[in-house]
């Protein structure tokens, strides 16, 4: 959002009022939040509190959060100290302590006030949604409730689906009175204009206990919604008033008397629920917007400021001038004059004035600013006034001041009249330009050539220029033949250009010299080029390759491509890296032909090039050339690549179907693939059916990355007629890729394919049903089941273990428990147990009863081994029971071991949670089974820091272990751990120790019975944080 500032309604606070109020004996305190919001808070923030003060009604603190995405956790306002809340704040979420803080304020009676853009906060905390009523953006729609409407005197719940907040371009709106008895609206009118401003709309939110204030007219042509949407309202929560406001996006709109009164009254009603400030005279009517404009800085200030004293009132000065209308800027320059030309203001305080005056000054400042130019510590800052003021004083004073200075005051104004632009100037700079010294000289110079046209270079060319600043003076008269060229006074600029060309000036003159008559004589520029290009300096060839890119037109292509003959073979690689960048396929032909050069150099640039410039003529040329085994080989075929327009794909298809040699139809198909020619699949379903095994191969390569659904029956057909094993599988592969990457393929032509196939292609076609995963496939599976070939059957179980989800599981124990055939039990056992694992939706219990009926038909230790692999993803009682059952058995023991301890741990997990003393909202990564996340104090490690963990229940504790290795040097230099029943009350440290390394394992002296664990870090690092990784607990 744009910047504003401070301004307006400071000294203003008497008009607001028929007559002063009658103050509270104590004002009503307020506190801002503010420090995030997508709108400007840094500069609606000190307005808000201005408006509210100057009403006598109120004293304001600001409570400004830690910056977007920074610890959250020492942001803390005591709201219960204050009568209101004034949210300007939309960002982080807070920590949960200040919501609920924030929660029980408000149900306590506490005030809240949400201006504008603090609507769009916090969509996903319920208890705000219910404070605030209706809301905006953040993900809200019908699911975060209602949108308000008034309609035909009645106020409507629109529960339409749709996203909720919006609003058009800023504009000036109208808005309606719709409650004339509520306190904040006594006395206001029943219609009243506001100032351009975003003018919310679909608001959504539960809107329970709201009471509608006003309403505004979201205009269609506007980009509105054609309905009365809410502007102002109140809600009831708890025993608090909340008064929402969504005028007000920035400190332009806080000028509007409208949203000045509007924010006392309803702040003092939030704090109150009464309403003693009176309406101002000058509120705006139905058709005219009323604003308050003043000065509201301290410019006074500016005179007793210096180096090393308070700036903040010099900020607000600067603030106001950002934002302050045209109409105020001569109020502004009349105080900045004064506190200039004040005998008592300090160097600094005048630097200042001056700076400001670069932004605001007119005539009225140049006599004072022209007296600061031969002082040696202000001079610069009043040439930089003075620089782009568009006062002809100000020229004026600065010409003057040549004349009367000398040394680096008269070089610093001579350099400022060339900044300046002062083309007056051109008679007192042309005799500096010849003068001995050179400081001036080179000033001059140099502004001649700033200030640039006819007068400009007659006096450079006049000049007699010192040795040592001839280069200068020829790249000024480059810059006054820009100028003129650049007002089109081109014969003037040639001339100039022509001049400084010849071989007599340096090699950067001269470029810079034929850049300019190129863009001249677009006419001569090929002329001109083609004799750079022929030049022996490598540096105007380079040049003239640049050149090139800057002339449009087929012509000017066509006629410097045919001159590739006649250049080196340098000279030709710069012009057809010319021709690439120029993009003109009109030089294709040329280029083609640079492609067949005898110099590798040229040849590799022409064959680069046609990757851009070529078509599809030019893709059998390509192809062949691709077939080179070196550089020029790879070129080609980055270039077939790349290569575009009609027909290529067409061509590249043509060349894989060809009677070429196999190698290159094979790199064509490869080439196809890199394009992601997705419409070749047809055709490589014609060429995987040649007799030669490269191009076969690379076809099926090809159909498994282009190839749709639609080509699926055809590559089935390829995969029955397919003699070889090594074909097969290549198929197979291809038409596995082909299912996974394209949703509408379906079971039928592969089941169609399995009633037609032998046993051995049938393993193939298995393999592609899994991916499919569809009832049919399934079905087509299991009956293979019952087939007399054992190899087939074997496919089959393995097929059943890879399927994308848990049905097949019935089928494999049922072949685990009755299959005679040891290795098929074998399989069908580890599939059923692999499938376990796949994702099933059922309850952790239904899936260790899977697991124990796979142990009552394991009758090996491998098997049993698995099922213990398997149980600690299912932590449950039925799982560490399972587990103990299995730890009877001696050849267990040991795994049977390390799955209980597992288990319970991660048992305990289910039921923890856990608190940090700072980046709390991170902490559960320390105990989420996932070493690659951690907790962090996010600065370095510091006594005090503490870390707890709630076990959920009281459990017999035998120590913890913090693991940090994946941030070697995080681990706690020194802690402390307390135990507690409450969380609260901690007595004294049942340990103290030191860490050493990233594995920090505590044991307590004995098993502790509790359900809090805190530990508290007692050492500290200059560099690193206190992190954990994972944090396990000793449970015994």
């Amino acid at each position: 959002m744009k910047r504003y500032t401070l301004m307006l309604l400071f000294l203003a606070v008497a008009c607001l009022f028929n007559a002063a109020p009658t103050l509270a004996a104590t004002p009503l305190k307020v506190l801002i939040v503010d420090g995030q919001n997508n709108h400007n808070w840094a500069g609606t923030t000190p307005v808000i509190k201005q408006i509210l003060e100057d009403s006598g009604k109120f004293t304001v603190d600001v409570a400004t959060s830690p910056k977007k995405k920074q610890p959250m956790d020492s942001f803390q306002p005591a709201f219960s100290k204050y009568d209101v809340v004034f949210s300007n704040y939309n960002g982080d979420n807070w920590p949960q302590s200040t919501q609920t803080a924030l929660e029980t304020y408000m149900k306590n009676g506490g005030g809240l006030v949400i201006f504008h853009a603090a609507d769009n906060a916090f969509s996903n905390w319920d208890e705000w949604n219910k404070m605030i009523g209706l809301g905006g953006w953040g993900g809200r729609n019908e699911k975060s409730g209602p949108m308000i409407r008034y309609r035909d005197g009645k106020v409507i719940r629109d529960t339409s689906p749709g996203a909720g907040g919006t609003h058009g371009p800023q504009h000036p709106f109208q808005i309606v009175r719709r409650n004339s008895t509520h306190p904040i609206m006594q006395g206001l009118p029943a219609k009243w204009m506001h100032v351009s401003d975003e003018l919310y709309s679909k608001l959504r939110g539960p809107a329970e206990n709201l009471t509608l204030l006003a309403t505004a007219y979201a205009d269609p042509a506007k980009r509105g919604t054609g309905e009365n949407e809410p502007m102002l309202f109140t809600m009831a929560y708890g025993q608090g008033r909340v008064f929402h406001n969504a005028l007000g996006h920035g400190p332009d709109q806080l000028k509007c008397v409208c949203c000045i009164a509007l924010l006392q009254r309803g702040t003092e009603w939030a704090a109150t629920g009464k309403v003693t400030l009176p309406v101002p005279e000058d509120f705006p009517t139905a058709d005219q917007i009323s604003i308050r404009e003043s000065l509201s800085a301290n410019y006074k200030a500016i005179e007793s400021y210096d180096f090393g004293t308070s700036r903040e009132a010099l900020a607000n000065i600067e603030a106001e001038i950002r934002s302050m209308p045209k109409n105020m800027v001569p109020k502004i320059e009349a105080q900045l004059i004064k506190a200039l030309t004040d005998s008592d203001s300090s160097a600094a305080a005048k630097q200042f004035c001056c700076r400001m005056l670069r932004r605001v000054g007119s005539a009225q400042s140049v006599p004072a600013l022209a007296k600061l130019l031969p002082d040696p510590e202000l001079s610069h800052m009043a040439r930089f006034a003075l620089q782009l003021m568009p006062a002809p004083e100000a020229g004026a004073a600065l010409r003057q001041a040549v004349t009367e200075l000398d040394g680096d005051l008269r070089t610093g104004v001579i350099g400022t009249l060339g900044l300046r632009g002062e083309r007056k100037a051109v008679a007192i700079l042309k005799p500096l330009a010849s003068a001995n010294d050179r400081q001036t000289a080179q000033a001059a110079i140099k502004a001649l050539g700033r200030l640039g046209g006819t007068q400009s270079a007659k006096a450079l060319h006049a000049a007699t220029v010192l040795r040592a600043l001839r280069t200068e003076r020829d790249d000024a008269l480059l810059m006054c033949a820009d100028s003129l060229a650049a007002n089109d006074k081109t014969k003037q600029a040639m001339k100039i250009y022509q001049s400084l060309s010849q071989p007599a000036y340096s090699t950067w003159i001269r470029i810079a010299a034929y850049q300019g008559l190129v863009k001249a004589d677009p006419e001569q520029a090929g002329t001109i080029i083609l004799g750079l290009l022929r030049d022996k300096n490598l540096h105007m060839q380079r040049a003239a390759g640049k050149f090139i890119a800057q002339i449009p037109g087929e012509a000017m292509t066509e006629s410097l491509a045919k001159q590739l003959p006649t250049l080196d073979p340098e000279a030709q690689v710069l012009l057809l890296s010319a021709l690439e960048t120029r993009q003109d396929k009109t030089a294709s032909p040329f280029v083609q032909k640079a492609a067949s050069s005898d110099n590798a150099e040229v040849q590799m640039a022409a064959l680069k090039a046609l990757g851009t410039l070529g078509s599809s003529e030019h893709v059998a040329f390509l192809a062949a050339a691709s077939m080179k085994n070196d550089a020029q080989g790879k070129t080609a075929q980055d270039s077939l690549k790349r290569i575009t327009g009609p027909g290529v794909t067409e061509a590249l298809i043509q060349q894989s179907q060809s009677d070429s040699p196999a190698s290159l139809r094979g790199s064509v198909i490869d080439v196809l693939i890199a394009r992601r020619e997705m419409n070749a699949g047809s055709a490589l379903c014609q060429v995987a059916k040649d007799s030669n095994v490269q191009v076969r191969r690379a076809a099926y390569r090809g159909l498994g990355a282009l190839a749709s659904a639609q080509e699926v029956p055809a590559m089935v057909s390829l995969l029955l007629s397919a003699k070889s094993a090594s074909d097969r599988s290549a198929l197979e592969r291809a038409l596995v890729s082909v299912v996974s990457r394209d949703e509408t393929a379906d079971a039928a032509p592969i089941l169609k394919g399995l009633s037609q196939a032998d046993n051995a292609v049938k393993t193939n076609l298995l393999a592609v049903l899994p991916v499919i995963g569809s009832d049919e496939a399934l079905a087509a599976v299991r009956s293979v089941l019952k087939t007399q070939d054992v190899d087939l059957r074997k496919n089959a179980i393995r097929v059943l273990s890879k399927w994308p989800n848990g049905k097949p599981l019935d089928s494999l124990l049922g072949v685990a428990r009755n299959e005679s055939d040891s290795v098929q039990q074998i399989l069908a056992l580890r599939g059923y147990i692999q499938l376990l694992n796949v994702p099933t939706n059922s309850r952790t219990a239904e899936t260790v009863e899977c697991l124990t009926q796979a142990l009552a038909v394991a009758k090996r230790t491998d098997e049993k081994q698995l099922i213990l692999a398997a149980l600690p993803k299912y932590p449950c009682d039925a799982a560490l029971a399972l587990a103990k059952r299995l730890q009877q058995d001696p050849a267990l023991k040991r795994e049977a071991d390390m799955a209980i301890t597992k288990i319970k741990q991660l048992m305990l997990n289910l039921n923890k949670s856990v608190t940090a003393s700072r980046s709390s909202n991170n902490a559960k990564r320390a105990i989420d089974g996932k070493i690659g996340t951690r907790w962090s104090t996010d600065r370095a490690m510091k006594p005090g820091d503490w870390f707890v963990v709630d076990l959920g229940m009281e459990a017999t504790v035998g120590g913890l272990t913090l693991d940090t290795k994946n941030s070697a040097n995080d681990y706690p230099r020194g802690y402390e751990v307390y135990v507690s029943f409450d969380g609260g009350n901690w007595g004294d440290p049942i340990l103290k120790g030191k860490g050493t390394n990233p594995i920090t394992k505590i044991r307590f002296p004995k098993p502790v019975n509790t359900r809090f664990i805190k530990i508290t870090q007692t050492g500290s690092s200059d560099s690193w944080n206190w992190s954990i990784h994972e944090m396990s607990v000793d449970q015994d």
